[in-house]
């Protein structure tokens, strides 16, 4: 309770305009602490209207992935039982988050499952998108935290289906999020060959730059890590994590978290290229 007391005025500075996110994301266990405290607070409200279960759903996954994930990536090389203690802790949380979005759908599709098993077809509409959106990133995230559980993997076509479902609706939905997440889902796919790989991934690409006018740097990450790395592209590895890194980034536009969190990870992977690359 005392360090809770200690980072009170810290976890004000979180949620204050006047402080740079980049100082905050610096602090780990301060920005933990404020997701953390959010869910519970969340978590407990009485009675909680359609609004609040999709906030804590989507404050589950940002969560899992923007912090517990990207720490887990981290220590993995370094410290294997603590990378795999976080893992862990990201599969619980992605996993209510799942439920949650499941059933959220569910209230209004009652054969939703089914229609993840294809045993029934659903007209889904422009008011289905957040929540395909963000129970697609949930079951990606099961998958990702999960470190090759079976149980889970069995899910992953699920992911492909949800987010083409959500491109047929609207696929400018989220500035492209929809494609920018195609990217890494695409590469998960062992029924493509390299050139099908490649087709489908620029294609994917192209299509997540043009609806966010290129200010997401989401998908330069994803493919960096998608395609430059695995095929030892050296110099357009090296090149796509300097764009993201120069990308001017400005104040309390749509992109402005995400893309400090892009941009700590494209030099986090930058320093360790050398460790990538044969030559």
């Amino acid at each position: 309770m005392s360090k809770i007391r200690q980072l009170a005025p810290l976890l004000f500075l979180l949620v204050s305009a006047c402080v740079p996110k980049a100082f905050l994301l610096e602090q780990p266990k301060l920005v933990s602490v404020y997701f953390e405290r959010k869910i519970e607070k969340l978590e407990k409200a009485k009675s909680p209207d359609l609004d609040i279960q999709r906030l804590l759903m989507r404050t589950k996954v940002e969560y899992g992935f923007g912090i517990i994930m990207e720490q887990a990536s981290r220590l993995i090389d370094e410290d294997y039982k603590q990378a795999m203690a976080k893992y862990e802790q990201a599969n619980k949380i992605f996993s209510e988050a799942r439920d949650s979005g499941i059933l959220i759908i569910s209230k209004r599709y009652p054969s939703f499952n089914n229609w993840l098993n294809k045993e029934a077809s659903i007209d889904f509409n422009a008011d289905d998108m957040n929540d395909i959106y963000w129970l697609a990133a949930s079951i990606g995230g099961c998958i990702s935290s999960s470190r090759g559980d079976p149980f889970e993997l069995i899910n992953l076509p699920n992911v492909g289906r949800l987010l083409r479902t959500g491109i047929d609706i609207n696929p400018e939905w989220g500035n492209g999020s929809f494609f920018s997440a195609m990217i890494s889902f695409t590469t998960t796919r062992s029924d493509l060959n390299e050139i099908m790989l490649r087709d489908s991934v620029d294609y994917y690409f192209d299509k997540a730059v043009l609806f966010s006018n290129g200010k997401d740097a989401g998908p330069y990450i994803a493919y960096a890590e998608s395609i430059h790395k695995p095929f030892q592209e050296r110099k357009n590895f090296v090149d796509k994590l300097n764009y993201v890194i120069d990308m001017e980034n400005k104040p309390n536009n749509v992109f402005e978290l995400t893309n400090l969190l892009a941009k700590s990870r494209a030099k986090w992977l930058l320093a360790r290229t050398d460790e990538y690359f044969l030559e």
